[in-house]
């Protein structure tokens, strides 16, 4: 492995967590482990992801982990998010992750 890189990190019942990406040297490819930032401990054991994992792939993991977790559908791209990280829009969510911005920070 030649590095790591964290990606923003996010909050669930005071527990933080964060996707690592791994680069490898010799390869293209890359792999990506979630992280609980505490203790380091890699939730993703022997098995990471090949890509950027998915808010419905990272729910997986934390489920198996015991990590009670739900997901919602983003009002404007209609993909899987986080609640935990999900932001409250007129009667539905947008995800931090996706589509939340600057815009719409503004009218919170």
């Amino acid at each position: 492995m030649v590095r790591e890189i964290d990606h923003d990190s996010f909050e669930i019942d005071d527990v933080t967590y964060v996707i690592r990406e791994l680069v490898w040297n010799g390869i293209d490819g890359r792999s990506y482990d979630l992280h609980r930032v505490a203790d380091d401990v890699v939730l993703t054991e022997d098995k990471s992801f090949n890509a950027y994992p998915t808010n419905a792939q990272v729910a997986e993991v934390l489920t198996r982990h015991g990590v009670d977790v739900e997901l919602e559908v983003c009002v404007f791209c209609e993909d899987d998010v986080l609640l935990a990280t999900a932001h409250r829009h007129g009667r539905g969510w947008v995800g931090d992750s996706c589509c939340w911005d600057e815009r719409l920070r503004a009218t919170e």
